[in-house]
């Protein structure tokens, strides 16, 4: 079951509507804090609000950070691990994103907090692993270059860095447009769009995405593909360069224009 994030809470979880979303049956939390796809970077107290709730339902903690070093203008990341202690939590990264390397196919799971209890449920999880995972020659060697070496990821995410400044033209374009709006990205490499269903009222994520691709030759995700129950947002991706995703703008733009002239027209008739 998904708990909410609201637009007009910078997208950071309702606490409230999550805690009345726990039952009888609920065995864990998940976390994914830098977000995909709102760029959310949840705050320490809540955070530590979410593990307090888990502790006291006994719920695992399973912590997404593969974003943990995608972070803009001051945002502070925290790791969930050191915020769990009297649960099981366990923390998913790789280097697919911070390392851009998502050919490599390398991630891992570590676990932390209480552990005793779970001792056959981890020992299960690691036969399955031995069974089933077979990480790849040169991934293993990369593990060791990428976490041991130069952090590049610090000089994209900075002023002047690809991923900081295409941020910027996402949030300038939005900001330029008659139907677009946005809460800024504070981490990930993502930002979760807003149309203005009072300009354009019949607006459909999922229809707009199509036609966007096959009319403007522009690739988003449409907002219900990440379980939200509008129609009104699409996730962009930063890893355009600043002049591409200025193009970009111009294009989606085009089509709005188009869509708000079809409507006038229609509604003329």
């Amino acid at each position: 079951m998904h708990y909410p994030c609201p637009p007009e809470n910078n997208w950071v979880p309702d606490l409230d509507a999550l805690a009345r979303l726990v039952t009888p049956r609920t065995r864990a939390l998940v976390i994914i804090s830098p977000n995909n796809p709102t760029g959310a970077v949840y705050p320490r107290e809540v955070l530590a609000k979410m593990v307090e709730l888990a502790e006291a339902h006994d719920l695992v903690v399973f912590s997404d950070e593969i974003y943990d070093q995608m972070t803009y203008e001051g945002a502070e990341y925290i790791p969930v691990a050191t915020l769990a202690r009297h649960t099981l939590c366990g923390t998913f990264s790789g280097l697919s994103k911070v390392y851009r390397a998502c050919g490599f196919r390398v991630g891992w799971l570590s676990f932390s907090g209480e552990k005793d209890h779970a001792r056959e449920y981890l020992m299960g999880l690691d036969t399955i692993a031995s069974l089933r995972l077979c990480s790849n020659v040169v991934g293993q060697w990369a593990v060791q270059t990428a976490l041991g070496g130069y952090q590049s990821i610090r000089d994209l995410v900075r002023p002047g860095g690809r991923l900081y400044q295409t941020r910027a033209a996402v949030i300038d374009g939005c900001k330029r447009s008659k139907y677009l709006s946005v809460v800024p990205p504070r981490g990930a490499m993502y930002a979760f769009v807003r149309v203005d269903t009072g300009k354009l009222p019949d607006f459909d994520d999922q229809a707009f995405a199509l036609d966007l691709l096959e009319r403007k030759h522009v690739l988003v995700a449409p907002g219900t593909s990440f379980n939200v129950p509008y129609r009104d947002h699409f996730r962009i991706t930063l890893l355009p360069d600043e002049d591409t995703m200025n193009q970009v703008f111009g294009r989606m733009e085009e089509l709005l224009d188009d869509y708000a002239a079809e409507a006038g027209a229609s509604g003329k008739r």
